[in-house]
């Protein structure tokens, strides 16, 4: 979209909305009342620039199709997809903003360069060109056409923020160590692993000596784990949980609660609070005995999913880059936001 004077944007909707009516009157005057025209509908205006509902309805259909090929029609998929339409519309209004200031800054992307960024894409997911763009098709219902529509946007948006951050980028090594640090923790909790389990139970109605009893015995189990004498001796030997017992503690393959496979119970996955505890730890390691109900755990890791991540050096070069996203993305929040308070935005929708 192009930014235009404002007297002639308003003239052309003025114009527009007459030969709607004109056009109305004289359909209505031959053919019944069902086959009047359709008067194209605004779902937003951005300054000088109108979001029609037919552009809106294109962009979202391969939303829509993917969504309408995965749940049933009723009620929760008519919500959905009037949410698609909500989320499409706010990029599209975000697009416009960008598409003006592109204007204002004679920016702008060549078939060349799109075709350059859609190549650095498949290398990176390891695929040609050809598989990348059927993915993106079986994927996200785009086609080819689509696909390189929002290449090019994201190729607009990333030359207009490099515009806005050039020469204040700076990242320092203790930058790269900080974010090596989360990604791993972020990694972890997306890895599949083995809890194992140690658990004594307490009798309802116990006394505070027996009570006392469990707990002693559960920090004697807590010293030999120290000691280096096997979880699985050890949770043989005393634990109460009957199906983990006779294997030593292992629960089995389980995976982190937030994930897709825990999601879909394609996993078995734990409860927060107990996952909490497991995420730091590496395999061997175990928990101090805590209380969960009438019981007294310790828990450990027997095997954890690899990491992709080797070493800080191997992975240095992708941290700068996960870094510079980091800041480009916090600095479109504040550029949009400005851009926002800038420009006479109404949605319709």
């Amino acid at each position: 979209m192009h930014a235009r004077p404002r007297s002639r944007a308003l003239a052309a909707l003025k114009l527009a909305a007459l030969i709607a009516v004109f056009s109305g009157a004289a359909t209505l005057a031959h053919a019944p009342a069902a086959e009047a025209g359709v008067v194209e509908k605004i779902v937003a205006v951005v300054g000088d620039d109108a979001i029609l509902l037919s552009e809106l309805r294109q962009r979202a259909a391969p939303l829509i199709r993917v969504l309408a090929s995965k749940a049933p029609a009723g009620p929760q998929r008519t919500a959905a997809e009037s949410q698609v339409y909500k989320d499409v519309l706010s990029r599209m209004v975000e697009e416009t903003l960008e598409a003006q200031a592109a204007d204002r800054q004679k920016v702008t992307v060549t078939p060349d360069e799109i075709d350059r960024a859609i190549e650095n894409v498949a290398g990176q997911q390891k695929l040609t060109v050809d598989q990348l763009l059927d993915a993106a098709e079986q994927r996200s219902g785009l086609s080819e056409v689509e696909y390189r529509a929002e290449i090019r946007r994201q190729v607009l948006e990333g030359k207009l923020l490099s515009a806005r951050v050039r020469g204040r980028i700076r990242v320092t090594e203790e930058d790269l160590k900080n974010a090596f640090t989360r990604a791993l923790r972020e990694e972890r909790e997306r890895r599949e692993y083995r809890p194992t389990i140690i658990l004594l139970k307490v009798l309802p109605g116990s006394t505070p000596e027996a009570i006392a009893d469990r707990e002693k015995l559960a920090a004697s189990i807590h010293e030999e784990l120290k000691k280096g004498v096997p979880f699985a001796d050890l949770a043989a030997k005393h634990s109460d949980e009957p199906k983990t017992k006779d294997k030593g503690g292992d629960m089995g393959v389980h995976a982190p609660i937030k994930t897709q496979a825990a999601q879909m119970g394609k996993r078995p996955a734990l409860a927060e609070d107990i996952e909490n505890r497991l995420i730091p730890l590496e395999p061997g390691e175990f928990t101090s005995p805590f209380k969960l109900g009438d019981a007294i755990l310790i828990m450990g890791v027997k095997a954890r999913q690899p990491s992709k991540y080797t070493t800080y050096e191997a992975a240095k070069e992708e941290m700068v880059q996960r870094l510079q996203n980091e800041i480009l993305a916090r600095e479109k929040e504040t550029w949009m936001e400005d851009m926002k308070k800038r420009t006479y935005i109404e949605v319709r929708l």
